[in-house]
């Protein structure tokens, strides 16, 4: 399709997102010690929401979401699943099989977040809530969600945001991060593989027989 192409040209890609698998840096409990500002940037709720538009413009019309949201910021975690565009249907915890930090209960899982848009498919209806997987280094998610995800959602494109390492799949994932070489740019918020994208736009603003 033509007037999608040319709508996506500026995000480097061109196709639509089916499904989108994202691990933001929250920022929501974690300037401590002991917190995960030790180990990355992290990002303000707001600016996490402010991604919604771009995000909305590049998923197909049946999309899935599915979010990682640390236990503090759960409340946010559904601000930001409906600030992309999508409505909230399910969740699955990871279980970490370790005793961490916590005010309260001490934290030993993570949260996944589901979301749909439109009438996203669910092919797979096997799959246990409790994603008993091992721990790896810190934020780190489990090499096995890749393959997880494609079984329940076996039609891409996927995209990964905040990706810390390339999927290791033959399926059709693209992934955009400040820490991997990105496939795809999201204007306004600036990652180092941007520089790329930058300098193949103006190529093709200037044309074949430009100087």
């Amino acid at each position: 399709m033509p007037e999608q192409a040319d709508c996506l040209e500026k995000y480097g890609i061109d196709r639509k997102i089916r499904v989108w698998y994202a691990d933001p840096p929250w920022m929501t409990a974690q300037t401590g010690k002991r917190g995960a500002v030790r180990h990355y940037d992290l990002m303000t709720v707001e600016r996490i929401k402010a991604m919604g538009p771009l995000i909305q413009e590049l998923s197909d019309e049946n999309a899935t979401l599915l979010l990682w949201v640390t236990n503090a910021a759960l409340p946010e975690g559904i601000e930001v699943l409906r600030a992309w565009g999508f409505e909230y249907k399910s969740h699955a915890a990871w279980d970490k099989y370790y005793m961490g930090l916590g005010s309260y209960f001490r934290s030993s899982h993570e949260t996944l977040l589901h979301g749909v848009r439109g009438k996203a498919p669910w092919d797979f209806h096997g799959q246990r809530s409790t994603l008993l997987l091992p721990r790896t280094e810190h934020s780190r998610k489990p090499d096995e969600m890749i393959p997880l995800i494609e079984r329940i959602l076996p039609e891409g494109p996927y995209a990964e945001l905040f990706a810390r390492r390339r999927p290791n799949s033959r399926s059709d994932w693209l992934i955009w991060s400040n820490e991997v070489d990105s496939d795809f740019t999201l204007p306004g918020f600036p990652v180092p593989s941007d520089a790329k994208f930058r300098a193949g736009n103006a190529a093709a603003d200037r044309g074949p027989g430009d100087a």
